[in-house]
């Protein structure tokens, strides 16, 4: 979270000319409800239910551009699946640049509630290094634009 997956998704998509898939936006077109709200409605094992359900709905959508949320590499078969569907690029910030670009935090159930979020950023941070390390290109964002995050990710495609 907060490391431009969105922005930079949708900036990428369109410089291949591919469509632009949000996991996260699918999830509530699909639930109708807001990632918030299923959170509070089935908890996070509901929500990484219904990230692994859309990905296995795309298989076979090698063309787009494809941006999930930071846990979705947690379950191996989301890893075999986002694979399957092409090259896994991870994008990624220093704590405080994603606890600067989270704000508010009661949008962003990982971190809504927490007495220390910078904390909590740190701990997912550590929790999560060995399946990002998965990813065949890391781009780190904090000091970057998003055009110059697309122009870095061009280049590890070629």
């Amino acid at each position: 979270m907060g490391t431009g997956k969105s922005a930079v998704g949708e900036r990428l998509a369109a410089r291949l000319e591919r469509e632009f898939i949000d996991i996260d936006r699918r999830i509530e077109e699909v639930a109708g409800h807001s990632i918030p709200e299923l959170f509070r409605l089935e908890g996070e094992a509901g929500f990484r239910d219904r990230e692994s359900q859309i990905l296995r709905s795309l298989l076979g959508s090698q063309s787009a551009v494809i941006a999930t949320g930071g846990g979705i590499m947690g379950r191996d078969e989301n890893v075999r699946l986002l694979r399957a569907l092409g090259k896994l690029v991870c994008l990624t910030a220093r704590p405080e640049m994603i606890l600067e670009r989270t704000r508010p935090w009661e949008d962003r159930p990982l971190l809504a509630g927490a007495a220390e979020p910078a904390e909590v950023v740190s701990r997912l941070l550590r929790e999560r290094a060995a399946r990002y390390a998965l990813a065949e290109q890391t781009v780190e964002t904090s000091d970057l634009t998003v055009d110059e995050v697309v122009e870095a990710i061009c280049r590890g495609l070629t």
